[in-house]
């Protein structure tokens, strides 16, 4: 499954890289694709995954904040 969502806290490349090596540390997720403008993420994982684990995640490595995006 894939889920797109918004993140806030990159300024750079290196946050960019960062998130991206962060996100894909967790067991589930097979594909991460981290964009800086406009801040998002589009996640591919074998399992649902919690926003609460995801957060908990990129709080390791830097002051990142994930949401699910929300399309209107």
């Amino acid at each position: 499954m894939k889920k797109e969502y918004e993140l806030e806290g990159m300024s750079c490349g290196g946050c960019v890289a960062n998130v991206k090596r962060s996100l894909l540390e967790l067991p589930d997720v097979t594909e991460a694709e981290v964009q800086l403008h406009p801040q998002r993420a589009s996640i591919s994982m074998s399992h649902s995954i919690g926003i609460k684990e995801l957060q908990a995640q990129l709080s390791k490595v830097g002051h990142y904040t994930i949401r699910e995006a929300v399309d209107n």
